[in-house]
């Protein structure tokens, strides 16, 4: 069996990251989108609640399953036993930046391969750090995350103002 893991700060969830989630499940048979917990970034949601966000988001998704982690994603990768790892590229400096993070992870595990899907023209300008500059500003983000997410992020943003 193929695992592939879909690593991601996911905060919070786009219509681009569904997307791709879709996508590589149509390619592997297991795909685990694993949000990483990262101390040095001030999300606007808790992992716990950006899980949750995407399981609702991908439960018609029968090889999804939804984890979290910190550290290397290589050694998250080995411990759940994955030879793949799912990227999405939006723009020419995705794929450099990428490209690096790829060579590097394969210096670190040999059997890994990275695997990139050009992300659907509809979603190629979007980024979870668009998502959150338009709310923050009141614009509205429905077109952009599913609908729960929206609500999400539109009631953190008021607690916030």
């Amino acid at each position: 069996m193929i695992v592939a893991i879909y690593p991601g700060s996911f905060d919070p969830i786009t219509f681009g990251h569904l997307d791709i989630i879709e996508r590589g499940c149509k390619m592997f048979e297991q795909v685990i989108v694993a949000v990483l917990r990262n101390p040095n970034k001030i999300p606007l949601f808790t992992v716990e609640q950006r899980i949750e966000q995407i399981r609702y988001s991908t439960q018609h998704l029968s090889n999804v399953e939804i984890a979290s982690f910190e550290g290397l994603t290589v050694n998250y990768a080995r411990m759940r036993q994955a030879k793949v790892l799912l990227r999405g590229l939006r723009v020419l400096t995705d794929f450099e930046m990428e490209l690096q993070m790829a060579h590097t992870n394969k210096s670190l595990m040999g059997e890994i391969e990275t695997v990139f899907l050009a992300t659907s023209n509809e979603y190629s300008f979007l980024s979870s750090s668009v998502v959150k500059e338009i709310a923050k500003f009141g614009g509205c983000v429905e077109h952009l995350v599913p609908k729960h997410v929206a609500v999400d992020i539109d009631r953190c943003y008021r607690k916030l103002s």
